[in-house]
């Protein structure tokens, strides 16, 4: 990206590249899993079609320490992941959003603020987790406070309909 400053002549300058300004997004990061609401992946393609943004949908298969290998629980944690990331796909290709779909493996909230950091994410968009109480501790869902502190840019939460 490219931006042009006017000088006190009449041709423009061209600028080093920066950072986005503040509202504006050049990348997006769209996290899901088998619990989001097509509502979240809707929001988050209207956004980058706004600001003819570039849309990461990412997925995350959670694994505990030594428990996990890769037996069947995984697997049917791995489809689902893989399920959410070609709904929120589908999405954003009847809007005509190019999104690129990304599996990782571990702790959620930690992929999370790893990839988005390492993408220079401006923004991540998420589904709200469930607001009861039952609901999130037994959820397998990253709490919207540990992705905020995993990464340094603003994380969108979108509740469910």
């Amino acid at each position: 990206m490219s931006v042009f400053q006017q000088s006190s002549g009449d041709s423009p300058q061209e600028s080093v590249p920066g950072p986005s300004a503040p509202g504006v997004f050049d990348r997006i990061v769209l996290a899901v899993d088998e619990e989001t609401d097509e509502t979240v992946a809707e929001t988050a393609v209207a956004l980058a079609a706004a600001h003819d943004a570039t849309l990461d949908v990412l997925s995350v298969v959670r694994m505990w320490s030594s428990v996990d290998n890769w037996d069947a629980a995984v697997e049917r944690r791995e489809a689902s992941a893989e399920r959410a990331l070609d709904t929120a796909g589908e999405i954003a290709a009847e809007s005509g959003v190019e999104a690129e779909k990304r599996l990782r493996y571990g702790s959620p909230a930690e992929e999370i603020g790893l990839y988005a950091e390492g993408n220079e994410a401006d923004i991540v968009v998420a589904g709200e987790p469930s607001r009861g109480r039952l609901g999130r501790i037994f959820s397998g869902r990253a709490t919207m406070g540990d992705v905020r502190r995993a990464v340094s840019m603003p994380v969108m939460t979108v509740p469910s309909v």
